[in-house]
């Protein structure tokens, strides 16, 4: 029996971070719907508009959704939040969760063939097939645009677009808001594996601190796996017994909210990932969040590309890519978090806010190498 491909017809917005172990810990299980397939079709939109009403010359406000990720894991819950978006103002949306990478073609023919006008397809384990399809589908589809959403495959194609919303600036700020809110001398880091991805969320935030100049230091440790919610608890827990911490920063998925349950249960305070993770878990133990904005990259690239822009954000030719950053607009974190500081304390981050915006602060000092400087 082989797994098919799974229409979402409702997903309930989930504030938490996640990264996939390739470009940020994703995780998660879901259950599927399994049953003999010849090919994937995905089950359509019950409320989508028959294509004659589209306006004569204009292309439908259509858009996909590919995932060989779990729809129910926290970052794949943020970057969907685009599409509901764009369905709030009138698109339709179709969501194929695939258990297979044998799938992975088939889902963006069918795509393509539905009539979509942007189709994202989620990170590296996917982006690659959507560019060895590229001549094809441009030959088929001139006006489809296809976008590999936190992606950084490189490809030389004029109709694919990487999507990169990078974790370093929002994690430099919220390692220089817990160096000059902590009361202690040491901060908490614990990420889900120790890899490249999980570095920049590190590094990024020990730039922070550092930049604060009150001299703490930046304890690190790693559960392992970014899908086990106790294993990140007893991580946790080792850490603030063997440690004299008062703030924890985790970038460590599912994992993650073990991490988050400790740092409740022993009243220390948490620092979340990606999404904005105070509304779930409550500001008490959550009181900032790093956003990684990519939701609303993948928003603007739609728009445009349905609008005929898209050339002003990523310009023309080939090995085009949409780097979405605090200087383009990018939230590094949210109102609701700055709130929660005396005013002292907000006016000291909104102008660091403002140097990472203008370029004035360099959050990459020390740290050369892990600047981005476009897909090779």
């Amino acid at each position: 029996m082989k797994k098919g491909i799974k229409r979402i017809l409702s997903l309930m917005l989930v504030s938490a971070m996640t990264l996939t172990l390739l470009t940020g810990c994703g995780g998660g299980n879901k259950e599927k719907d399994a049953g003999d397939a010849a090919e994937p079709t995905p089950v359509e939109n019950e409320t989508e508009e028959p294509a004659e009403t589209a306006t004569e010359g204009a292309k439908e406000k259509k858009v996909a959704y590919i995932t060989m990720q779990s729809l129910s894991a926290p970052f794949m819950t943020l970057c969907h939040q685009s599409v509901e978006k764009l369905e709030e103002e009138g698109w339709t949306n179709t969501d194929y969760e695939l258990s297979e990478a044998s799938e992975i073609g088939d889902a963006i023919r069918s795509a393509a063939a539905d009539g979509c006008s942007s189709i994202f397809v989620m990170l590296d384990d996917i982006a690659p097939m959507a560019i060895e399809l590229s001549d094809e589908l441009a030959e088929n589809y001139p006006d489809l645009t296809v976008f590999c959403a936190d992606a950084y495959t490189a490809q030389d194609t004029p109709n694919v677009v990487n999507i990169i919303c990078d974790s370093w600036e929002s994690s430099f700020m919220a390692g220089y808001v817990a160096a000059i809110t902590t009361e202690k001398d040491q901060i908490g880091f614990i990420g889900c594996v120790d890899a490249t991805v999980i570095h920049r969320f590190l590094y990024g935030f020990e730039c922070g601190v550092k930049y604060a100049g009150l001299g703490q230091e930046v304890v690190v440790s790693y559960i392992g796996t970014a899908e086990d919610s106790l294993k990140g608890q007893e991580v946790a827990k080792a850490m603030i017994t063997n440690n004299d911490i008062d703030t924890i920063f985790q970038a460590a998925s599912l994992s993650g909210t073990g991490v988050i349950a400790e740092c409740k249960e022993q009243g220390v305070k948490c620092i979340g990932c990606d999404s904005w993770q105070g509304g779930e878990f409550g500001q008490d133990t959550v009181y900032w969040s790093a956003l990684k904005s990519i939701q609303e990259a993948m928003y603007n690239c739609a728009v445009a590309a349905q609008n005929g822009t898209l050339e002003d954000l990523v310009g023309t030719g080939t090995g085009r890519y949409y780097y979405y950053d605090a200087a383009a607009g990018a939230s590094l974190y949210a109102q609701e978090d700055l709130e929660l500081l005396d005013a002292e304390t907000q006016a000291k981050i909104k102008e660091v806010l403002a140097g990472v915006q203008d370029g004035s602060i360099d959050v990459y000092e020390g740290y050369d190498e892990y600047r981005f400087s476009g897909l090779e």
